[in-house]
């Protein structure tokens, strides 16, 4: 799937529906991917593409804090690009005649721009004008969390969100908002198999395996029937071609959210042609996470943990109201299938998943409830909406492990067992360890 089609505004119906008034909101942590973007590599320039697209009109208004002897100030800049001409002399990265506003590969577009602050206005519409659970007025720093990838297009995407959510005549110009980023050897906010080697060794075998199983089927022989002819000489279309085959969905689904000049020849948007891609693709980058404990530890488990960190946090009044963090989409994917609620379709750009958490109104824990040994955080919730549809976690379908009416509605108490199951105890040097056991290790199916 290339970009997402937004549902419209929940009715009041379904508000009714989806926030039951024996709850109270308390928290909403939202992940979200980043929006449209440019292919991470040029490819398929055989088949029309050009290398340079003209969508990213946001080089023309950059500007950068610059240190003078008396001070800071701020220059603003304009950016082009350049590339090489046919006789190796540098020239300007254009698309016909236009050279301004061209795109770096995997670089946020003006339409990403466009569907992010979209997310952040519809967040608004929900969470400000139709549940009053967020202040009309940005709050005070203690009260949210903003986060991002060091990747530039989900950090432009954070600041996209914030800004739909938050414009800025309701943001006070003396208060600037904290954005948290990590070091890349750090990250967590996607499964970062550049800097886990272990995970990286999982995956690599995952891959292999799909290679094994799909590469010589016959969705794979339909492929190569409808655009093997615009593959490179000596390349057919296969799991790890070259180029591989999520790099083709990954041109196609970029081309798609874009203009006419960008498009490929039409065999590539056959939906059958999309459909086999999805399949084979999902079950390369994602197999892992329903059948290796391993995986998902080392995938997402350390992020699901700062996840139900800051969900129990709300419990002793010591975590933000709101957070928003700008992600990726095996960020989501790999979040939803861990935790048995994966849809088995690639994530469309500005995907989305909410992390609420409720109360039981009324609902008061004191200190004979302690002694008698009622938990912390009996009474209280945890649901997720996955691009605004609720979603079940699998291991919350149990009796007494969600809200009696409702599955979606996982108890607090079961969400943090479930994911402190999943929680690395050291993602570092859980990155290191088993390294001497290649290949898939044994099937460990979700609970």
């Amino acid at each position: 799937m290339s970009s997402l089609q937004a549902r419209s505004p929940y009715s009041p119906q379904e508000l009714a529906q989806l926030y039951p008034s024996r709850l109270e909101l308390r928290q909403v942590q939202v992940i979200f991917r980043h929006g449209e973007r440019t292919p991470v590599s040029p490819r398929l320039q055989n088949a029309g593409v050009p290398p340079f697209w003209p969508y990213c009109h946001a080089a023309t208004r950059f500007t950068a804090a610059v240190l003078r002897t008396d001070g800071w100030d701020k220059l603003a800049f304009q950016r082009r690009l350049e590339t090489f001409g046919k006789n190796g002399e540098a020239v300007l990265a254009s698309l016909g005649k236009t050279v301004d506003g061209v795109c770096l590969p995997g670089e946020l577009t003006d339409r990403g721009r466009e569907t992010t602050f979209a997310l952040g206005a519809r967040l608004r519409n929900l969470y400000v004008d139709k549940l009053a659970f967020l202040p009309k007025e940005l709050p005070g720093p203690d009260e949210y969390y903003l986060r991002a990838t060091p990747i530039v297009r989900a950090l432009e995407s954070l600041q996209q969100v914030f800004s739909g959510l938050y414009p800025a005549h309701l943001r006070d110009v003396n208060a600037v908002p904290i954005i948290h980023t990590r070091s890349p050897h750090e990250e967590n906010l996607f499964p970062n198999d550049a800097n886990c080697r272990r995970f990286n060794q999982l995956a690599r075998a995952f891959a292999a395996l799909a290679a094994e199983k799909h590469n010589g089927s016959p969705e794979m022989q339909y492929l190569q029937s409808k655009i093997g002819k615009w593959m490179p000489e000596g390349q057919n279309v296969a799991v790890n071609g070259h180029p591989r085959l999520s790099g083709l969905m990954d041109s196609i689904n970029a081309t798609l959210a874009h203009g006419e000049k960008t498009r490929l020849p039409a065999e590539f948007y056959d939906p059958d042609v999309r459909r086999i891609m999805n399949d084979i693709n999902v079950d390369e980058w994602y197999r892992g996470y329903s059948q290796s404990s391993e995986y998902r530890r080392l995938g997402v488990g350390s992020l699901l943990n700062d996840v139900k960190d800051r969900a129990i946090g709300v419990i002793q009044s010591g975590a933000p109201k709101f957070s928003l963090m700008g992600c990726h989409d095996t960020t989501i994917a790999g979040l939803l299938a861990t935790l048995g609620a994966f849809d088995q379709q690639w994530p469309p750009f500005t995907s989305s998943i909410a992390v609420e958490t409720f109360r039981l109104k009324n609902h008061k824990a004191g200190i004979f409830d302690r002694l008698i040994g009622k938990k912390i955080e009996d009474g209280w919730f945890v649901r997720l909406r996955y691009n605004d549809t609720p979603v079940i976690v699998k291991g919350c379908k149990q009796p007494g492990k969600h809200l009696e009416e409702d599955e979606s509605f996982c108890t607090m108490t079961a969400f943090k067992e479930i994911v402190e199951k999943i929680a690395p105890a050291n993602w570092t040097q859980e990155c290191m360890a088993n390294m001497d056991k290649p290949g898939i290790p044994p099937v460990e199916e979700l609970d």
